[in-house]
């Protein structure tokens, strides 16, 4: 039996879309033809493509994107941290919805995105593949990508681990909601999933977090942002 987070179901009027989306995903994902079942989140196919549907009545789909002005992008707060370049290797170790990996692709660097859920990670693949940004993802626990096969390293391990819940009344933007609901409130071992990116790194660690939250550890410095900030660590021996 697949996972459930694996099963596609599609509309009769797409089941040609729907196996070819179903053949660009990893082994474990499967189609099953009919409406989305009453409960949760689930994959489904229409004739627009792939998206999220929550009992067959709430939709998610990242639209169509054009890519974003390389110049502006190149002097964010995410390119200084990761130090961008062509050719730069970079290991997108909790991708999500793959915003910030995608846009390290688009700088030019090498990026690899690895994301542990089946929805979240075809939502992902789905998103890259309609881009046309060049990438590669991967359906993995990250603890288990670092290093990677073979001892493969990469110049800069970038981690964005789910932020707490907070008080506040504003809810964060749909996109986020959506992937909490998916998620959950739980995360990896932040600090052990730290230091397994240090001895993977071949340059440095870079951690997204809130712009006055606490750091995990003691960075070696910090990247400013407006809401947001990237603490970055150097490589352990």
């Amino acid at each position: 039996m697949p996972d459930p987070g694996g099963i596609i179901y599609f509309d009769a009027s797409a089941e040609t879309l729907a196996r070819e989306i179903a053949q660009r995903l990893p082994d474990g994902f499967a189609l099953a033809s009919g409406a989305a079942p009453a409960g949760g989140w689930c994959l489904f196919v229409d004739r627009n493509g792939l998206t999220l549907r929550d009992g067959g009545n709430a939709r998610f789909r990242w639209p169509d994107e054009p890519a974003h002005g390389r110049r502006r992008a190149s002097r964010s707060a995410l390119a200084r941290a990761c130090a961008v370049g062509p050719g730069v290797r970079v290991l997108d170790a909790m991708a999500g919805w793959g915003t910030d990996g995608l846009a390290l692709a688009r700088l030019g660097c090498r990026v690899r995105m690895v994301e542990v859920n089946p929805l979240v990670f075809a939502m992902l693949d789905d998103r890259l593949h309609r881009s046309g940004v060049c990438a590669e993802t991967e359906l993995a626990d990250a603890r288990s990508w670092m290093p990677g096969p073979e001892g493969e390293r990469y110049d800069v391990v970038y981690l964005d681990p789910m932020f707490p819940a907070t008080n506040k009344t504003a809810l964060p933007a749909k996109p986020l909601q959506v992937l909490r609901e998916i998620v959950g409130e739980g995360t990896p071992d932040i600090s052990d999933l730290l230091q397994r990116a240090r001895r993977c790194a071949l340059s440095r660690v870079v951690m997204k977090q809130r712009a006055h939250g606490p750091a995990v550890g003691d960075p070696d410095w910090r990247i400013p942002g407006r809401t947001v900030r990237f603490d970055v660590y150097r490589p352990s021996a």
